[in-house]
């Protein structure tokens, strides 16, 4: 259990996360927790929905506009993206359900958000570039190692599936741009 909650809480997207989502991804698949299909969902409605508020940032904050392009289609891609998983909850029959344990994913990803508005300029282009990278990656590791594996309704193993080329677009695209910004 233990392993899964730091998974999830990497999952939040820091920018350090990615280190904690690469130290247990490996052992994440045999610990998955006995999660409900409403507590994936409630997982899943927040992270998406700390990824818009980042993105949002990115968008109104970036200095590039290659970074605000990328923000913007973010923003609107993970709307739809939590949009789907509400439309999902009535066709699974669940009202989603955050765990108690999530309120560490919701301080993890407020210090991110504190961290990138002190940035400005290209410090904050590539930091808010990187933290999207590390959101991606643990995003990806999470819906295949734990979210997917734990998911009882068809519709939603179906979803998580077929979103998943979404979010490794997002990573590549990512970084890529994050490569650009850094001269690499």
């Amino acid at each position: 259990m233990r392993r899964t909650v730091v998974l999830l809480v990497a999952f939040a997207g820091s920018a350090l996360a990615g280190s904690a989502v690469a130290a247990t991804a490996s052992n994440a698949h045999s610990t998955v927790a006995a999660m409900s299909d409403a507590e994936i969902l409630g997982t899943y409605i927040q992270v998406n929905g700390f990824d818009v508020e980042t993105a949002l940032l990115g968008r109104s904050q970036a200095s590039s506009n290659a970074v605000r392009e990328l923000a913007t289609r973010v923003s609107s891609d993970h709307l739809g993206v939590r949009q789907a998983a509400y439309d999902l909850a009535a066709k699974c029959k669940v009202s989603p359900v955050l765990a108690s344990s999530r309120s560490a994913a919701a301080s993890e990803h407020g210090r991110a958000m504190a961290t990138l508005l002190t940035l400005s300029g290209g410090e904050f282009d590539r930091a808010y570039v990187q933290h999207e990278v590390a959101f991606h990656r643990a995003a990806i590791d999470a819906v295949q190692q734990v979210l997917l594996p734990a998911a009882t309704c068809p519709a939603l193993k179906s979803h998580f599936r077929d979103v998943l080329p979404a979010f490794a677009k997002h990573l590549s695209e990512t970084e890529a741009l994050a490569s650009q910004l850094t001269g690499r």
